[in-house]
């Protein structure tokens, strides 16, 4: 886990510099995000704060997503933006980070395991990163949340 750390680092430093704010909206990584960005000192300056949205009913209860978004599916880029745009607004954080997909060891809805799906929100537009990853569940959300984190900071 060393790897995000270094990673989540180099955000908040960079949040910190600039002055900007960070919230996530997370499903199949459970989290793991935001505790890696909290896990480094000084993130309490940058990151609001994050949900685990991890049902879908709490997609649409507690983000707000609206429903027609369920006709791509739960795992789709489509989820993944209204996630990270319903975060950014629910915060008013500048930046926001979201994931859905599958992790495995099964198909959902038809599509693969490890098709993971991630949004970065930026003041400007929202950027979607689609991966496709071949390990067990555990190796799937770390990558997933390294992707993420690498994403955001070269956008950032």
């Amino acid at each position: 886990m060393h790897f995000l750390n270094s990673i989540a680092f180099s955000i908040i430093k960079k949040l910190i510099q600039t002055g900007k704010t960070l919230s996530t909206a997370e499903s199949c990584t459970g989290g793991l995000i935001a505790s890696s960005i909290t896990d480094i000192p000084g993130a309490s300056k940058v990151f609001l704060g994050g949900m685990v949205v991890y049902a879908t009913e709490m997609k649409l209860r507690l983000l707000g997503v609206a429903k027609e978004v369920l006709d791509y599916g739960v795992i789709s880029s489509q989820m993944a933006e209204a996630m990270a745009l319903k975060i950014k607004l629910l915060t008013g954080s500048d930046y926001s980070i979201a994931t859905t997909g599958n992790l495995g060891p099964d198909v959902m809805e038809g599509k693969a395991k490890g098709l993971i799906y991630i949004a970065v929100a930026t003041p400007e537009k929202v950027h979607i990163k689609e991966l496709n990853l071949q390990g067990d569940r555990l190796s799937n959300k770390t990558e997933a949340t390294e992707e993420a984190l690498k994403l955001f900071l070269e956008l950032l």
